[in-house]
């Protein structure tokens, strides 16, 4: 029997076991790194002050936090509440809320800057959160988000690996249990039983027809090397990218 990725058991997966990972792994595997501190330059040039939403907040480190003390008004929407939890304790003056990235619970026009980083490739249905974070965005608000490059050869293969070990049971479930029984004695809490392919890329082609069926004017930027942000011309390819970012003034 083939393995079979289901929309509702990847985002349990992802309330109840990812987050015991993501907790303390954001700031100690990942850091602030460049690449945020240019996102977030980005964010500050187009938009001065003004209410903004942080899609996937997690525990509200770095984003979050940095817009909050620069005076923004920060709300923020994660699956976990155990990473709400922490977002809370440790930024009280951030409106932070469980819920869902496909349906946000916020009134239409809402926010000036809608932001979704390091997240998409864990949304079962990108194209419907993507157009829930147009819903909430005033007009000529900002929505801004990156996506892993399923035409880049390193995301691509990375993924096609996985799918094809998930696939194999006779392979890859002996190995998947004993990883586990590892982590039981290392004390972790990350532990899932069941096999879930919850991080898959993005093939750039169905966000360009999404936009294009919607009339959505977008500019793409590409993640480079130096983790600086770069306007796409038209002798680039995408292939050469693993992180594309979409900015779309609604």
């Amino acid at each position: 029997m083939k393995f079979k990725d289901n929309m509702s058991i990847r985002k349990k997966y992802m309330r109840d076991i990812y987050s015991k990972y993501w907790i303390t792994s954001r700031e100690k595997k990942y850091g602030f790194s460049e690449y945020d501190k240019n996102l977030i330059e980005y964010i500050t040039k187009n938009v001065g002050r003004g209410r903004l939403l942080e899609v996937g907040i997690g525990t509200g480190y770095p984003f979050a936090d940095y817009f909050q003390k620069k005076g923004y008004d920060v709300y923020g929407i994660d699956i976990s509440p155990l990473l709400v939890e922490k977002c809370k304790r440790l930024f009280p003056d951030v409106n932070c809320v469980v819920g869902d990235a496909e349906n946000l619970p916020y009134e239409d026009c809402f926010f000036d800057v809608v932001y979704c980083f390091h997240s998409t490739w864990y949304f079962p249905d990108l194209i419907k959160a993507i157009s829930e974070m147009m819903r909430v965005a005033v007009p000529k608000g900002l929505v801004i988000f990156d996506i892993q490059n399923l035409n880049n050869n390193i995301i691509s293969s990375s993924y096609l690996k996985r799918l094809s070990r998930y696939n194999n049971r006779f392979f890859y479930y002996p190995i998947h249990f004993m990883k586990n029984i590892v982590k039981i004695f290392l004390g972790r809490k990350d532990i899932s039983w069941r096999i879930v392919l919850h991080e898959v890329p993005t093939r750039p082609e169905t966000l360009y027809d999404y936009f294009r069926k919607s009339k959505i004017n977008y500019k793409v930027m590409v993640r480079n090397e130096d983790d600086s942000l770069g306007t796409m011309n038209s002798s680039d390819s995408f292939v050469d990218f693993s992180r594309l970012v979409f900015a779309i003034i609604k």
